[in-house]
This record gives structure tokens, sequence and C-alpha cells, in this order.
């Protein structure tokens, strides 16, 4: 029996540290002028999804939180600001990237001490000359493992989409199963048609979170999901706990109704529903949503990124009139 075989055969869902469900808020970090980070703005902001119910937990420190242009010292400042908000039983899942397994344990053994309780780990060969290595299962898997027993944390796996160049085959995906400390998938898909095949083969071996900013999210929903690890999801939170409660209900009629009404025009005109056309930043464009609710003071992004326009924000104005976040006026 070979290892993908074997892992196929031992990982339970059930049996690992963490089982996930529901929905879980991907969140941002809200700058100054001088592009430093904003902690009133991001204190009320984690304070907003935190308090929102049927939030599971808080995924910091990712994309759409900047990772990149975070230093650690900042990684570790928004693990603890985010310790100080969030309710009882809420998880705190921060993002790790990084190609050096050794350098990641370093930052995520500062954001574990932080407080934070799951990490999110970006593909570790994202990058041109390591990127033929995410097709190869022992190097992926070795990355994991010595991560894992380094940290002792629960992971859950980046699952980019197909076109990036950089996802897990479905074996690899089964090997990495097998790890004690892998407990999840995020699965960024990016269509029906791919999400099929991991979610037929994972479904009980890891607990599977849908994550795309776009239509296809309903479909991966419906087809079956144990939640959604989702940044859309940060403006007008309640809609996605419902759209995710409504599908796990199986109530395909409530689950329609707020999509169409509520979660579809926040796709099209914030996320280009996550096929992007702008140079401006969906980070900026998620930040400037916020900004038009009052939940934040600026939509101000670290460069190199862009900040969105005027035609963006009429057409973010639109979006949240649509989905009944704001009034006309």
């Amino acid at each position: 029996m070979n290892e993908p075989d074997r892992a196929s055969k031992t990982a339970h869902r059930e049996t690992k540290s963490l089982v996930m469900s529901g929905l879980y808020p991907a969140t941002l970090t809200p700058f100054n002028a001088d592009f430093s980070i904003d902690l009133p703005a991001l204190r009320e902001h984690l304070k907003t999804i935190a308090r929102t119910p049927g939030v599971k937990g808080l995924v910091v420190n990712g994309g759409l939180g900047e990772l990149l242009q975070l230093s650690l010292e900042e990684q570790v400042l928004v693990v603890q600001e985010t310790a100080r908000v969030v309710q009882a039983g809420q998880l705190i899942v921060a993002g790790v990237s990084c190609s050096n397994v050794q350098q990641a344990a370093t930052s995520a053994l500062a954001v574990k001490q932080a407080g934070a309780q799951a990490l999110l780990v970006f593909p570790p060969f994202d990058n041109r000359a390591y990127r033929r290595l995410t097709a190869h299962t022992p190097a992926v898997v070795a990355y994991f493992r010595e991560l894992g027993n380094a940290v002792g944390l629960p992971m859950i796996i980046f699952q980019y989409g197909p076109q990036s160049g950089c996802a897990y085959s479905v074996e690899t995906l089964l090997a990495l199963a097998e790890l004690p400390q892998v407990v999840a998938v995020k699965a960024t898909s990016g269509s029906l048609e791919a999400y099929k095949p991991l979610w037929d083969a994972l479904q009980d071996k890891l607990s599977i979170m849908a994550a795309v900013d776009g239509p296809p999210l309903v479909e991966m929903l419906a087809y079956g999901a144990h939640g959604a690890l989702i940044g859309i999801s940060t403006i007008g939170t309640s809609l996605w706990v419902n759209l995710v409660d409504a599908h796990r209900r199986g109530d395909r009629e409530s689950a329609r109704e707020i999509f169409v009404n509520g979660c579809a025009p926040l796709m099209a005109r914030v996320w280009e529903n996550h096929l992007p056309t702008r140079i401006s930043s969906e980070v900026a464009a998620t930040k400037e949503a916020l900004v038009q609710m009052g939940q934040l003071p600026s939509s101000r992004v670290r460069p190199p990124a862009i900040d969105v326009n005027d035609a963006v924000r009429a057409e973010i104005r639109l979006a949240l009139i649509e989905a009944g976040l704001i009034q006309a006026t």
C-alpha cells in the first residue's frame, strides 16, 4: 500500500485536534496615513466581526489582512489584539507564509505565544524557483510535518485554485491528511469542477472550508462543505453566517434568497466575482465597503497595492445599497 492510499484509509476528521464548521471571516488590517497600523480601528473592526452571532472564529494575518506587508512584530500585535476581543469558543487562526520552514516556524511560534490557536499555512512553494515542488508530494509533506512538529498547532492547508500553478493534487492532500496537525483545507478551488474531487476524497478526513469570493462559493456549499473561510464575509458578516447555515441545514430556498438579495451584489461589485480586472486592490475595495458602512476610517492599503478610485467607490456604494447594508440618499 502506498502512502496516499494509507492516508486515505486512516485519517479521520472527527479524531483531529480541531474540527471546524460554520463561518470564519478573514479580517483586515487598517492603516494610518503613515501606513502604521491604526490600532483603534483594528480593535473596532475585530470586535465587530467577533460579536456577530454565528461567527466561529477570526482569521487574521491572511491575504486580506495584508500578511505580506506586515512585519513579524505587527503580525504578533494583530493576534494580541484579536485575543482581547474574541468571544468564548471562537478560534483565532493566524496566517503563515514562508518558503523556509524554519523561518515559518519562528513566525508561527511568535503568533502562538500571542494567542493564535491554529495556523493558515499558505503554499510554501508559491515562488517561480520552487513552484514545481508543489507537485512533489514528499516535499510538501516534509514541510508540513516539520512545521507541525516545531509549532504544535492545528494547521489549515491553503489550497489555491488550479490556475495558480500552486494547487496541491488530491494525492498530496490525502498524504497531508495523515499528519496529526493538519486538520482542514481552505479550498479556494475557483470552480465547482475543481472542488468536487477535493470534497469527495477528503470530506471524512479533514474539515473542508469553501473559500472563494464569487458565485462558485454557493455551488461549493450546495455540493458539500463543512463551512466557509472567506474575506468578503467581513462585509455584512451576518449575511454570510446565514448563507452558510442555510446550506448546512439543507434549506436551499433560504440560501438562494440570501445569496441573490445580499451576497451576489457584494461579490460582483466589490470583488468582481473573484475574477479581477481592476488595477486597484480587492483589499482596498473591501476596506472601502466598511468605510461606507461607517466601520473603518480609511480604505488605505500599503504599497505596492493600489487604493480604489472614485468610480470603484461608486460601484461599491451600489453594492451596499443593493445588499441592504446602507441606505440610498
